[in-house]
């Protein structure tokens, strides 16, 4: 294909040294990256409703300044690892500083980076990459940070996970010994999400009732984006709240309807055929990005007459593509009633949490399918209406405060938050004399016994597989060894 030539003449124009100046020469295959991705993507950057995640921004050459380091701070890392893309920051905190609720966790920005996961072969290398160029543009060897903490996207096991994407093992207990950081922590990405509600001021959520906060009750935190996160916090041993992994988002999708109107189980029949083999179909199939798409797929197939040619002929050319159903749903229209039918399961969805958890400190809607439709959820009311339909104990859902999260920062938020925890809880066992071996049971497992990840995006494959061919051509040359920390 024309991109696949586009993306191998840069490859083959680039170094793969991973200095510096190597990673700015890198920005024409990054480049490449993205207009190979952005090919079967939709043209509409500024769409006011809804999408699945944008693509990545692939930026191999975006850092801060570095900040001044202090004698009397503790250096933490924390990243926002994504399927595709991750950002690393590097704090600096003063030890003593406290965390107080609906603020921003303590630290100061002392260096960032942004990287395509794509152009490395592992987590190893893209860390060791970030160390290097915080050498460089410090121009000296920068400390090792006390803690680190990775937000990743994929199921975290013992401290370890399996790429989403590009199949990584991530270890926190490597990472700790290859890179002299005293603890390294891997969290689920959406888990560090539910940290980053935390940290929401007020005026950083939509309240969609009118409910007061429960101190210490649970919080739960829902979202649809690409996929259909969920995780839930309750308060610990400490006082502080503790976030718990869930796959919620893969639990069966329970059509829904009104007396005989089996529209809904047609659907649940359709996707039963496109995506199970006529087994099961998860709710994320239904309430995410993609789920948009597949609910005008199947709407378009029961009622083609109603079809709107030259929505329709678009969407052919890029089914996966959410923005053209979100852009074009007027009232009365096929792409309007698709919008209601995934606004109705997300409701229902987030209503099965509500009373099953009983989050009444508070129940959290995120994700970037949320951020952009928010304005149309809350006019159309198909949302609301699911969400108090539970039956004989939907008065219970009169307690639950429920919230729109406007930020789209919740997993870098997350991911700060908790390794500033992790921080005090390092310095207090230091204090305490307790030995680091002591601090958690290290358990380690074989790469096939970890949670596959789930699987590839198409076109992710298709890069995966150029860059890859590359990389068996041209190793990348030595840059050496990563410098020691002091």
């Amino acid at each position: 294909s024309r991109a696949g030539s586009s993306l191998s003449l840069a490859l083959s124009s680039s170094s793969w040294t991973f200095g510096r100046a190597e990673l700015v020469a890198a920005s024409a295959t990054a480049a490449a990256l993205a207009a190979c991705a952005s090919a079967r993507r939709s043209d509409h950057s500024s769409w006011p409703k809804c999408a699945e995640a944008p693509a990545p921004q692939l930026i191999v050459n975006k850092s801060q300044k570095p900040g001044s380091l202090r004698s009397d701070e503790e250096l933490i890392l924390s990243a926002d690892c994504g399927g595709t893309t991750t950002r690393l920051t590097l704090y600096s905190v003063a030890p003593s500083a406290p965390i107080v609720e609906k603020e921003l966790p303590p630290g100061r920005v002392i260096y960032q980076e942004q990287y395509p996961n794509i152009l490395f072969k592992s987590f190893e290398k893209l860390l060791d990459t970030f160390f290097n160029q915080a050498n460089e543009n410090f121009g000296a060897t920068v400390p090792r940070p006390k803690v680190a903490v990775f937000a990743v996207a994929g199921i975290v096991c013992d401290n370890q996970c399996r790429y989403t994407n590009l199949d990584w093992v991530v270890s926190g207990w490597e990472l700790s010994e290859i890179f002299g950081i005293s603890r390294v922590e891997i969290i689920n990405d959406f888990v560090a999400q539910g940290y980053g509600v935390l940290t929401l001021a007020d005026e950083e959520v939509v309240a969609l009732n009118d409910v007061p906060q429960k101190k210490g009750a649970p919080i739960v935190v829902i979202g649809a984006g690409t996929g259909l996160g969920a995780t839930y916090l309750t308060v610990g041993p400490s006082g502080e709240y503790e976030g718990y992994a869930s796959e919620g988002g893969h639990v069966e999708f329970s059509p829904r309807g009104e007396g005989n109107n089996e529209l809904q189980i047609d659907l649940l029949r359709h996707l039963k055929i496109k995506v199970s083999g006529y087994t099961r179909v998860s709710m994320e199939r239904v309430v995410s990005g993609r789920g948009i798409c597949n609910v005008y797929e199947f709407l378009s197939y029961r009622y083609p007459d109603r079809t709107c040619p030259h929505v329709h002929n678009e969407f052919m050319v890029r089914p996966f593509d959410a923005s053209i159903v979100a852009t074009n749903a007027w009232p009365g229209s096929l792409c309007e009633q698709t919008l209601q039918i995934f606004a109705s399961c997300y409701g229902a969805f987030c209503g099965s949490w509500a009373i099953s958890l009983m989050p009444f400190h508070g129940l959290y809607i995120t994700g970037g399918v949320t951020s952009k439709l928010k304005d149309w959820l809350q006019r159309d009311g198909s949302f609301m209406k699911a969400y108090k339909d539970k039956g004989r104990v939907s008065a219970l859902l009169a307690n639950v405060p429920l919230y729109i999260v406007k930020s789209d920062d919740m997993g870098q938020r997350g991911a700060h938050l908790r390794a500033v925890r992790l921080l005090h809880e390092v310095l207090a066992a230091a204090k305490a004399g307790v030995p680091p071996q002591e601090e958690e049971e290290v358990v380690i497992h074989a790469a096939e016994d970890l949670v596959a990840p789930r699987d590839f995006d198409e076109t992710t494959a298709e890069l995966a597989a150029l860059i890859s061919e590359y990389q068996r051509k041209h190793q990348p040359k030595n840059i050496g060894k990563s410098r020691a920390s002091p």
